[in-house]
């Protein structure tokens, strides 16, 4: 795949990956740590804002990483591999 069209591809899947945890984190830490939300003791509701924050920045990129390495070029057999 061409390097231009394999990051387009990575972006694409970037952007829609963050399009759909976007309102899932928000809603999510709205329900449980919102201001006027009592489902957790208020010790625990800044965690649940950065659990969410880092599900939000750390999947994305991860989903991507692994699409950009499954669209790079096959590599060349090495000496010691066996014969297809």
């Amino acid at each position: 795949m061409h390097p231009a069209a394999r990051a387009f591809v990575t972006f694409i899947v970037w952007a829609a990956t963050a399009a759909v945890l976007a309102p899932i984190c928000f809603f999510g830490t709205i329900l449980l740590a919102g201001p006027h939300s009592d489902i957790l003791p208020s010790i625990l509701q800044p965690a649940v804002v950065l659990l969410a924050l880092a599900l939000f920045l750390v999947a994305p990129l991860w989903i991507a990483r692994r699409v950009w390495r499954r669209t790079q070029p096959p590599s060349p057999p090495t000496a010691g591999s066996p014969a297809p």
